[in-house]
């Protein structure tokens, strides 16, 4: 089976070191030339993970290279949300018979529309899947233990799984392919909730408090969003409690910088999509009251003023507010 891998950087590059495990040759689409010739010539993409050396049968190709699209059967596609429609209409390629894996975690804004709507609109694709879990990058290409929910029909399991199963992957499925897609999205939201509450934690049981007023908001909204059954999935709570408790992660770390009143770049890729989600999950959820949400909303969109909205929040939560 022949598999392309669209984006080249850190966790497209990641899962193709896994796909590599299950399939004769994966093609690795990059946008930069150099980093096409660094993959191919040092098996080594210095750029995202220097010092990990990728399996042999990886090959980087650039993205003018339409007849390796032609021959491939599964694409799976690893690009910034925000640049998805661009990219893909660039591709001088059909494929409306392809089988579509996103590894995107983002939200069209003001579309709301999840990433496999954007895929079937731009492709033609009627066989659009999704994975998503608690998976650093950096981790999932050195082999280390990490869980992946496939979001997918039933009858495309069976061959997912095998592209994905590896010495060290724990898989679990769901045919909920845009609540898989949704997690993703979500758990964003309250990593950014976690970092902008770190100065004002007091202690563990403090921090664990929060955190399980944050899994309970979140998991009320995959309630509402009809995608209730996801939440004890990887890509429900495992990626979750990655997210918003671990340092690693660039949404909390996003929300520690909002929480010390750092200046935040308007140019910077997490600081874009992680405005677009937010914005994206308070327009969908606007008929429910949602605290922790709403801090985070409110945060991000006036930085200046956080110390008012965590007060806000922290006056709702201790008056015994119901979650």
């Amino acid at each position: 089976m022949k598999v392309t891998v669209i984006g080249a950087g850190s966790f497209g590059t990641a899962i193709s070191q896994v796909l590599a495990m299950n399939t004769d040759k994966v093609h690795l689409m990059a946008r930069r030339p150099q980093i096409a010739d660094t993959i191919n010539k040092k098996h080594e993409n210095t750029a995202y993970h220097p010092g990990v050396k990728l399996r042999e049968n990886i090959e980087a190709v650039l993205m003018d290279r339409t007849e390796i699209i032609d021959e491939s059967e599964y694409i799976f596609l690893a690009v910034p949300s925000g640049n998805l429609r661009k990219i893909l209409r660039s591709l001088e390629s059909n494929l409306e018979d392809k089988k579509i894996v996103s590894c995107i975690k983002g939200i069209e804004h003001p579309s709301l529309k999840p990433m496999s709507s954007v895929i079937r609109e731009e492709t033609g694709s009627s066989r659009v899947f999704s994975i998503s879990g608690p998976n650093f990058a950096d981790e999932l290409i050195r082999g280390i233990t990490s869980g992946i929910t496939i979001g997918a029909d039933a009858s495309y399991l069976d061959e997912i799984s095998g592209l994905l199963r590896a010495p060290g992957i724990i898989l679990d499925h769901s045919e909920n392919i845009e609540g898989v897609e949704f997690c993703g999205i979500l758990k964003n939201v309250y990593a950014v909730a976690m970092g902008i509450l770190d100065g004002q934690i007091t202690g563990e049981n403090h921090r664990y408090s929060l955190l399980t007023l944050c899994f309970r908001e979140m998991t009320r909204i995959l309630n509402e969003m009809g995608y209730g059954e996801l939440h004890d999935r990887f890509c429900g709570f495992g990626d979750f409690l990655l997210t918003a408790s671990t340092d690693k992660s660039r949404n909390r770390t996003l929300g520690l910088m909002l929480g010390k009143k750092m200046r935040l770049s308007e140019d910077s890729t997490i600081t874009i999509e992680s405005l677009r989600s937010i914005r994206a999950i308070r327009e969908l959820t606007d008929d429910i009251d949602l605290p922790v949400l709403e801090m985070v909303h409110r945060t991000m969109e006036e930085p200046e003023k956080v110390n008012t909205y965590i007060r806000d929040f922290q006056d709702k939560i201790f008056r015994g507010m119901e979650f």
